[in-house]
């Protein structure tokens, strides 16, 4: 009898023990990276299908890490701007970029929105969904930090079923004068 009760202890789940909540895991995950990524970036790196392109990357956390404001500037010649925030939307719990991007030649902008479709202390990865309107096509950026000094940066589209690079930036942090 005593053997018995032995393996129920060992082969019962725990009564009373909390089970972590996603929210609270992904609230505290997402914090970190946005502390991590916080900051002024220059980057480089080029298309796909060639061609340079250099941009700045600005990540600023706000409300005590819970949310980053986030801006990508291309440099000319380069065109592409970005403003958004990004924060942990509680209900899904999954973190969303909510903002603004478009071109600088013609100072246009349209609503974007992207959710994350992978997140760890490191890295995210944001896929495009639907603002308004569809978005051109389905497409994600992935930033990376590996050490704390660098950050890359993928931007993908979905082209018959297969993740397709269409540029990529590796980035330095910009020292504060």
């Amino acid at each position: 009898m005593a053997a018995l009760w032995a393996v129920a202890l060992l082969t019962t789940p725990r009564l009373g023990r909390a089970q972590a909540d996603p929210r609270d895991t992904i609230r505290a995950m997402s914090a970190r990276l946005f502390a991590r990524f916080s900051g002024r970036w220059s980057c480089k790196g080029g298309f796909a299908r060639g061609g340079a392109l250099e941009a700045d990357l600005a990540f600023s956390p706000g409300l005590g890490g819970n949310i980053v404001s986030f801006e990508h500037v291309d440099r000319a010649p380069g065109a592409y701007w970005q403003r958004s925030t990004w924060a942990v939307d509680a209900k899904l719990p999954r973190v969303v970029s909510v903002g603004i991007a478009g071109s600088q030649k013609g100072a246009t902008g349209a609503a974007v929105a992207f959710f994350s479709t992978g997140l760890n202390d490191t890295s995210i990865t944001l896929q495009a969904d639907t603002l308004g309107s569809p978005p051109f096509a389905t497409n994600r950026f992935t930033y990376l930090s590996p050490r704390r000094d660098s950050l890359e940066m993928r931007w993908e589209v979905l082209r018959n079923g297969a993740w397709s690079l269409g540029d990529s930036l590796t980035c330095g942090r910009t020292v504060q004068r």
